[in-house]
């Protein structure tokens, strides 16, 4: 028991800390891919079709990364309030061995497949999906 009242050892916390930040400093660099999602308009109809699968492409890698730095402040936020590697949805522990995985993890293996299976993404409103 630490400190904080979570339930992981100073230093784990700490290295994953370290690891967040990481990922935080290299998803905020600016990205190249944002030229990608510029529209073009082609002469050429396949090449009209291939520049808009590219860009959709560009937009969709955007968007993972958006949403990987907005789990990656949550989680950085959560450690400083002292709640980090508790369960969102039961408040159980999450197991060092997933957090090591994903240390930006919000919820333990059994709630995240149980709204896997009811189709509802991680948004934060886990009570509604119970």
């Amino acid at each position: 028991m630490t400190t904080n009242g979570n339930h992981l050892g100073d230093l784990d916390t700490a290295r994953r800390k370290a690891i967040l930040e990481g990922m935080q400093a290299e998803l905020a660099i600016p990205l190249s891919e944002r030229d990608e999602v510029r529209v073009e308009y082609l002469a050429d109809p396949l090449d009209q079709v291939k520049s808009n699968t590219d860009r959709d492409m560009a937009v969709q890698r955007l968007d993972q990364r958006a949403k990987l730095a907005h789990e990656v402040r949550l989680a950085l936020a959560r450690i400083r309030e002292g709640e980090y590697g508790i369960c969102e949805r039961c408040e159980r522990p999450i197991p060092a061995r997933r957090l090591d995985a994903i240390p930006w993890a919000r919820l333990c293996v059994p709630c995240q497949s149980e709204l896997e299976l009811l189709g509802v993404e991680e948004t934060g409103d886990f009570e509604s999906a119970a």
